[in-house]
């Protein structure tokens, strides 16, 4: 009874015109639960509306006075029903923190030199305010005082999702799961929060006559004089984002000769912070490498998928140490750039797409030592990146490529990642999965490196952007399709230079089939309904697959039903996806792209996914939830 109190005293603070409404089931499942003697009775008219006429007494038939009198609510039954949908909040923000497993990466410099000490104290200082600045970004850091006292888990929530709103996929839907008691809902501070933050509101400002600098990346939309103008981001968040270029001064003050590169950058991207203008960082970043210093570090905003329209950039902060295996990969494939991007020209016609010179860096292995801000989502982390997304370095594609070599490492995510494979690919393809690092790290290394290759996010179709054309949304599922099916793609290419072997070759194929089907059961959008990329990638590549004739969803020997592959199938599949999905990109065929991706995530080809299996089986697994520290 001391908890039934507890929770009627805290709902008789909590502003409940947010709140959703409880649904019939969960009433009376609550109400049992903590005691409270009513019934809501079913009904014939309307099961989703409670009215005073719907309770039922349990028990004494005299205690429905309480809760009802006069044809009405009484306030007691108010403080009691909104303490059972508080309940109910608690129940989700618990249910979304169990499907993440705690894992920690751990780096120790306490007997390293001073320099070393003083960098990591203050790029760790950089990430904590970038984890604020992004909180901001996301509109959420004016919730956090909102958070009840006492309550550890809504806390816990978000801390780790960078705001209240929740992120797992068996939960962000939930209109219950929310970090506040007043329900606030998703908006971002990128947009004015009276605009309804949907795909209608990306595509009215898409179509502006002044939508380019609206939906401009380094930009906010702010409402001024009853008109949409675009604000700078230090115009927006000029004094956080000073503290950030203080620290990265003071890192570089801490640097000396023999990490002129890093020094560079540090003082480049301070400008970046400083100004709003990211050319000299971007240039002194693409000038780092593992061959001149023993660090990796971004601190800049860059990706956009945390965004409703997929335009923002998000701020953040990636830091590692170099794994000098890096540089046997690198040696293997520099000299082959140029001829993947000419064989992924010629796959596509002159008519679709020309070659060009590409001068990308190939991608430097490197362990994680801290992520901030919007390189530390609440589940799983960023295992490959190439950066940055526009400007001069991207244009004349000199971008850095990195592939992070300590996530996932450890032996409780190989061993469910390898329980994870099972419960979809049959006895002959699981023989095929390998735990063995590398097998991962060619499918990131390729990925990342078509980036670089063909049609990219930063090329021109007509004179525009391919976010202009196709929008933010769909260009952020297009680029990682081609980035993903490159990796696929290149496979081949390997094999036949010599430097994969068969079996390899096998594996790295089950591996990435294996990735797809961990996407698929995220499920295919955020709660705001901006698509989620590598989920709705994942579904055109099975459902091709399965269309091609190389997947094939068959019961086994147990009877029980999984995906058998054809492994002789695969490359010939694959070619067929790549060369739709680069003539799409390439002429700027947006309907094109419509078609393929909407046909397979809810359209007439979406049942050859088996969307529904794969997060049945794959939901009941806990996924990695990363945290960082560096000891100094």
């Amino acid at each position: 009874m001391k908890n039934i109190l507890t929770f009627v005293l805290l709902a008789s603070a909590l502003t409940a015109s947010a709140a959703p409404d409880l649904p019939r089931s969960d009433f009376n499942r609550l109400a049992a639960r903590s005691g409270l003697p009513v019934f809501w009775k079913p009904v014939a008219y309307d099961t989703a509306t409670l009215r005073p006429e719907d309770l039922a007494p349990v028990g004494d038939g005299e205690a429905l006075a309480r809760f009802v009198a006069g044809g009405k609510f009484t306030p007691e039954f108010d403080q009691a029903y909104q303490a059972l949908v508080e309940e109910r909040r608690r129940e989700a923000v618990r249910k979304e923190l169990d499907q993440g497993r705690p894992n920690l990466i751990v780096t120790d410099f306490r007997s390293a030199p001073p320099a070393e000490r003083a960098l990591v104290r203050h790029v760790v200082a950089a990430g904590r305010l970038i984890d604020g600045l992004y909180a901001r970004q996301k509109g959420a850091l004016p919730w956090r005082e909102k958070l009840v006292p006492g309550d550890a888990a809504s806390r816990a929530l978000f801390e780790r999702n960078h705001g209240p709103w929740c992120e797992a996929p068996a939960t962000d839907h939930d209109p219950f799961c929310n970090a506040v008691p007043s329900f606030p809902p998703r908006r971002s501070d990128a947009y004015p929060r009276d605009l309804t933050q949907d795909g209608q509101m990306c595509d009215a400002l898409k179509a502006r006559p002044d939508g380019k600098s609206l939906l401009d990346p380094f930009t906010v939309v702010r409402e001024k004089a009853g008109k949409l103008v675009a604000a700078t981001l230090v115009e927006a968040y000029g004094p956080e984002m000073r503290q950030v270029a203080a620290e990265l001064r003071a890192a570089a003050g801490s640097q000396g000769p023999e990490e002129a590169a890093l020094k560079a950058y540090l003082l480049g991207a301070a400008r970046g912070f400083e100004t709003g203008d990211w050319a000299e960082a971007d240039e002194t970043w693409s000038r780092m490498s593992g061959r001149n210093s023993k660090w990796y570090l971004r601190a800049a905003p860059d990706e956009v998928e945390f965004d409703p329209c997929q335009e923002k950039a998000g701020f953040h902060v990636s830091f590692a140490r170099i794994d000098a295996a890096s540089l046997a990969w690198q040696d293997k494939l520099t000299p082959l750039r140029q001829e993947m991007e000419d064989s992924l020209a010629a796959l596509a016609g002159p008519a679709v797409y020309k070659a060009r010179p590409v001068a990308f860096g190939l991608p430097d292995f490197i362990e994680i030592v801290v992520n901030s801000g919007d390189s530390q989502p609440p589940l799983g982390a960023t295992i490959g990146q190439s950066l940055p997304n526009w400007g001069k370095v991207a244009e004349e594609n000199r971008r850095r490529t990195v592939v992070m070599t300590n996530l996932y490492e450890d032996p409780d995510s190989k061993k469910t990642a390898r329980q994870k494979a099972a419960e979809l690919l049959d006895e002959d393809a699981v023989k095929n999965y390998s735990s063995d690092k590398e097998a991962g790290l060619v499918g990131t290394i390729l990925h990342e490196a078509t980036h670089n290759l063909g049609p990219h996010s930063d090329s021109r179709i007509g004179g525009k952007t391919a976010a202009e054309v196709f929008g933010g949304r769909m260009e952020g599922v297009l680029e990682e399709l081609k980035a993903q099916t490159g990796a696929l793609w290149y496979v081949e290419l390997l094999r036949r230079k010599g430097l994969l072997s068969e079996r390899r070759v096998r594996e790295i194929y089950t591996h990435e089939l294996a990735w797809c089907f961990g996407h698929i059961s995220n499920g295919m959008s955020e709660a705001n309904g901006a698509p989620k990329p590598y989920s709705q990638l994942s579904a055109v590549q099975i459902g091709s697959f399965v269309k091609a004739g190389a997947l094939e969803w068959k019961a086994g020997s147990d009877g029980i039903e999984r995906f058998r592959v054809d492994y002789a199938l695969i490359p010939r599949a694959v070619e067929s996806l790549m060369k739709e999905v680069v003539r799409i990109k390439a002429s700027g065929d947006a309907a094109g792209a419509g078609k393929l991706v909407g046909g397979f995530v809810d359209g007439p080809d979406s049942a050859l996914v088996r969307m529904a299996k794969v997060s049945e089986r794959l939901r009941k697994y806990p996924k990695e939830s990363y945290a960082y520290t560096a000891l100094y």
